[in-house]
């Protein structure tokens, strides 16, 4: 691979990254850092900056791990529990972290240098022959904005459908950071409102000026930013526009489902699969102390430290709210639980396990085409209209292929509900408790629920780390911390 040019500078004056231990979970693997006011000089050092900035998405801080995983185990409640020795996850799954948090920290940091790169690209622009010029911005603007999305979900109170959204989102970075003195430049958090503003700006232009295919899901085009719009179109509850970017995805004829729902996780680049994490034997997120497979798997041959439990049947008790595990809502023939959902027999046997990560070398699937005909269904049937499909239409076609029985009438519980079956595992899990604005229920020990959690909660919300904090004094703490 070309020379990765990755600044470890990024906003408000962050603290260089060092390998640390994996007790302390910032245990970020040091990268090439130069100076990119002197690098960036001619297109190919350019593309391979390009080049650097996907490779900063597969990190387990982001796609690699923690952008799939935090999302479920904020949420976990009648779904998955922590059970691994990681005190980072643990405190974060059981809802006693603090500013310290070493996932907090870690994602916070590697979002905005994510950001950083883009930034630094788009300053390069001048420098690039004409006829790349286009694609390279945009791919650039697509990080910038996935990267914003991806952090204001995490680290900032949900957007509220037609509220001004004045609650304080995260710092917007447009300006690339170069050295030292750069970097130390603070900004203060911006709202929701001007966070979602500059995502769906960022994304629009890229949309305009990616090409509509490349090679396979390795780099973003046009359908992938149009994908992630609606991602973030159906986030802030606006689903005239998400229902528009996904059936403009689904239209396009660039992607299929695939026969078999397990083929998006066995093989790389299928037909579904609109945007991946490239991975491979020697190159991917970890298979030690980091990494999905890692943390989910329980296989022979030492393949993951089974970490992450799925709650069964046993795993919740009889209790007045009636609540029953995902598991239990499955259909028996449902191909996903029969070909997605296992007992564990390495680490930690016994114990039902998410079976979509189960190689450490293997592609993640960022979004895939199933995404888009939930999005379009659930759209469809707030809007009351039948753009592309009727709503039952898209359901029977996501149930079909695992072989559920199909429906003859949609509800919009159903809709949400085949959601669940479909992206579990997959990082939805606590946006779409806040998007719906749903409860979370708390389970003790045994199993036992103890307690409810309003989808708004301020303890569904990540810290900012202390060392950003420390760092930049125009900074405000979430509400807990």
């Amino acid at each position: 691979m070309t020379k990765k040019y990755i600044l470890q500078l990024a906003l408000g004056g962050m603290l260089a990254l060092t390998a640390a231990s994996c007790n302390d979970r910032l245990d970020i693997e040091p990268q090439d850092s130069v100076d990119v006011t002197k690098a960036l000089t001619t297109s190919g050092d350019v593309e391979s900056a390009v080049i650097g900035m996907y490779s900063l998405l597969g990190t387990p801080e982001l796609y690699g791990t923690n952008l799939n995983l935090l999302p479920e185990l904020l949420a976990s409640d009648n779904y998955i529990s922590w059970q691994g020795t990681f005190a980072s996850y643990r405190t974060l799954a059981r809802h006693t972290l603090d500013a310290t948090n070493a996932e907090a920290s870690r994602t916070w940091i590697s979002g905005f240098e994510a950001i950083n790169l883009a930034n630094t690209v788009i300053k390069a622009l001048p420098v690039v022959d004409a006829d790349l010029k286009a694609q390279l911005e945009g791919e650039a603007l697509f990080v910038r904005g996935i990267m914003h999305f991806e952090l204001v979900r995490l680290y900032a109170q949900n957007y509220e459908p037609g509220g001004a959204n004045t609650q304080l989102g995260v710092p917007i970075a447009l300006q690339s950071a170069a050295n030292e003195a750069e970097a130390a430049v603070t900004q203060p958090r911006a709202t929701v409102a001007e966070v979602y503003q500059q995502v769906i700006a960022d994304l629009i232009k890229a949309e305009s000026l990616l090409p509509e295919s490349s090679d396979r899901n390795i780099r973003a085009t046009k359908y992938v930013a149009s994908a992630f719009l609606a991602r973030v179109y159906l986030q802030q509850g606006d689903y005239a526009k998400a229902l528009e970017k996904a059936n403009s995805v689904i239209a396009s004829g660039n992607y299929n489902l695939n026969p078999i729902v397990s083929l998006a996780f066995r093989n790389r680049n299928t037909a579904e699969s609109i945007f991946e994490i490239q991975q491979n034997d020697q190159n991917n997120a970890g298979n030690s102390n980091d990494g999905l497979t890692t943390f989910y798997a329980s296989l022979p041959g030492n393949i993951g430290r089974g970490d992450v439990r799925i709650l069964g049947e046993d795993d919740i008790p009889q209790n007045e709210f009636g609540v029953t595990t995902l598991y239990q809502q499955f259909e028996p023939n449902d191909t996903r639980l029969t070909d997605l959902i296992y007992e564990g027999t390495g680490a930690r046997p016994g114990r039902l396990r998410n079976g979509k990560y189960t190689e450490f070398g293997a592609n993640i699937p960022v979004v895939r085409l199933a995404e888009m005909y939930l999005i379009r269904a659930e759209a469809n049937f707030r809007l009351g209209s039948g753009v592309g499909a009727e709503p039952l239409e898209d359901i029977n076609l996501i149930r079909n292929r695992a072989k559920a029985t199909p429906l003859t009438t949609v509800t919009l519980e159903d809709i949400l509900l085949e959601r669940q079956f479909e992206l579990a595992y997959e990082g939805f899990r606590v946006h779409d408790l806040k998007r719906t604005q749903g409860q979370l229920l708390v389970l003790d020990n045994d199993g036992l629920i103890e307690e409810t959690i309003s989808y708004d909660d301020p303890i569904l919300v990540l810290p900012i780390p202390q060392r950003e904090m420390d760092a930049n004094k125009l900074l405000v703490q979430n509400e807990g911390y």
